[in-house]
């Protein structure tokens, strides 16, 4: 798989869609950086990423897919790539809030912000951005924000120590991989189960009645 890895960036998702633009990536690929200037978050958030205090990637998926409602269960199959991801490295108990919160002890450990594109009335690739905190810096909330975390306080400092990142990344870019690849075979009730057994005590479900999952492709 190709990666692209950065020193400093406006965002991932903005850095991924450069090599895209001009031909450079061929299949899956994956951005890391160091450092974000201008991350983004949703609904025109910011997300707030000092150097090296974080995880700031993002997982571009080049097929063609058609634009419908399945579109909405690639944030929630990444959501539970990452908590899968997370829970293996770190032991930690790992939750999903709506629609694109990672989540321990109540607080906000990451997020997550998936963005589209789209050629021709079809969507050519996925771009998947993945924040998760790491280390202990200054993050600045907005007004009526939830609490965040990072894992260097979550953690003990001997298993923090032991953090191997990046193996971490490794398993979220290849398990959002293979989560895609769920949705796009049509196992949008296996997402819905997963996604489910990891919300956040007390979340509403983020999806519509009206979204009735395709059968698995076999």
């Amino acid at each position: 798989m190709q990666s692209f890895k950065c020193d400093v960036v406006d965002s991932t998702n903005e850095e991924a869609k450069r090599p895209l633009a001009g031909g450079r990536v061929h299949g899956d690929a994956y951005v890391l950086a160091r450092e974000q200037t201008s991350g983004k978050g949703t609904h025109g958030r910011t997300w707030i990423s000092p150097r090296d205090a974080g995880l700031y990637l993002t997982v571009l998926s080049a097929a063609q897919r058609d634009i419908g409602p399945e579109a909405t269960f690639y944030t929630l199959a990444a959501g539970v790539a990452c908590a899968e991801a997370l829970e293996s490295a770190t032991g930690l108990d790992v939750h999903l809030k709506p629609v694109n919160d990672i989540m321990v002890a109540g607080r906000k450990l990451g997020g997550i912000l998936t963005e589209t594109i789209i050629e021709e009335g079809r969507m050519t690739t996925l771009v998947i951005g993945v924040g998760v905190n790491v280390r202990k810096a200054r993050r600045p909330l907005p007004g009526g924000a939830i609490g965040v975390t990072c894992l260097e306080e979550l953690m003990s400092p001997h298993a923090f120590a032991r953090l191997a990142l990046d193996d971490l990344v490794s398993a979220i870019v290849s398990r959002v991989i293979s989560q895609v690849a769920a949705v796009d075979g049509g196992d949008l009730e296996g997402v819905r189960r997963a996604w489910q057994g990891r919300a956040q005590p007390g979340s509403q479900p983020p999806w519509s009645n009206a979204l009735s999952p395709r059968r698995s492709a076999s």
